[in-house]
């Protein structure tokens, strides 16, 4: 904006120091006090001296500090010419616009036509940035712009920016930060895509996960966790069983040896039949002997299901005239 042309908006000092009698205006219940007004319309003309001597800077923050004791339509609008003075032109904007929706008075009726044209020339200036992120979908996004946070609910819509160069900073849990320098020229619309990556450091800080169970070597269960019962019936019946068919083979050889007695001759049918069933006797006694053998050297090698080998105490059995013994 030319010099001329700011002159134009500002407007003598002299008539902004008339207007400013509109913030004396009669304030409704429980508003600011007279004391805040006076102190309102002080900061108010400050301003606009600052103005008058194009100091826009000091003219802006004072209109700033005014507007924020007393709110007043000409305070409005000589906010919108301090900031756009200054660079701020998305700001100016609506300040001119809220000076605008403000009751027509006679002290700013000057101003009204300046403000719309404003308006009109500062909505060919600004530019729009169009956001989009991908994943589109991250849960917990924070946006921000130059370092003010951007609602989540004003993400989907074109941002106003003034002209210039601004930062744009994506974060959201479980993604790297990312960010985007963006060079936005008067009128522009910019369309910028952030894309954000998973953060692979959050998921290693996590640790392994333990194998699911579908995931485990077919028999992994068994062998990392057995049960000692059956661990241990194998062997256990093993030597039952041993031990049973021993005391079988015993019997039917004391049978075989009582009937070689009976027997009236050494030789003979009766003789014959009396050896072979001592001998049949004697062979399921060694059967036994050697399934109880095994079932017993079972149970020695077999370790505990918890890593430890189990001591045993020898089987034993005392097995009459054959003297065939077994300890445990």
């Amino acid at each position: 904006m030319t010099p001329r042309r700011t002159r134009a908006l500002a407007g003598p000092l002299a008539l902004l120091v008339a207007a400013a009698g509109l913030l004396a205006a009669p304030a409704p219940a429980a508003a600011q006090s007279a004391a805040d007004v006076a102190v309102a319309r002080e900061i108010f003309i400050e301003g606009s001296e600052f103005a008058e001597q194009g100091r826009w800077e000091e003219a802006r923050k004072q209109y700033e500090r005014s507007l924020a004791i007393k709110r007043a339509p000409i305070t409005l609008y000589s906010l919108g010419v301090a900031q756009q003075q200054t660079g701020q032109l998305v700001e100016a904007l609506e300040s001119f616009r809220a000076f605008l929706v403000e009751p027509s008075a006679p002290a700013t009726k000057a101003y009204e036509k300046l403000a719309r044209q404003a308006v009109q020339e500062l909505e060919r200036q600004i530019a729009a940035l169009d956001l989009r992120f991908s994943p589109a979908d991250v849960a917990g996004l924070a946006v921000k712009i130059d370092g003010v946070d951007v609602p989540v609910a004003a993400l989907d819509r074109p941002r106003p920016l003034n002209p210039g160069d601004h930062t744009v900073i994506a974060r959201a849990p479980g993604y790297r930060e990312a960010q985007r320098t963006v060079a936005a020229t008067p009128g522009s619309r910019l369309v910028v895509v952030m894309s954000l990556e998973r953060d692979a450091t959050l998921d290693a800080s996590a640790g392994p996960r333990a194998p699911s169970a579908s995931a485990r070597p077919r028999g992994a269960a068994l062998r990392s966790t057995p049960d000692a019962a059956t661990v241990r019936v194998v062997p256990i019946a093993l030597l039952a069983g041993g031990l049973a068919t021993v005391a079988a083979g015993v019997a039917i050889g004391l049978l075989g040896v009582a009937s070689a007695s009976d027997a009236p001759t050494r030789d003979g049918d009766a003789a014959d039949a009396a050896r072979a069933q001592a001998l049949a006797g004697d062979i399921v006694a060694g059967a036994g002997l050697i399934a109880a053998g095994a079932g017993v050297l079972v149970l020695v090698l077999d370790g505990d299901p918890a890593g430890a080998p189990r001591r045993q105490a020898s089987p034993r059995a005392a097995l009459g005239p054959l003297r065939l013994t077994v300890r445990f």
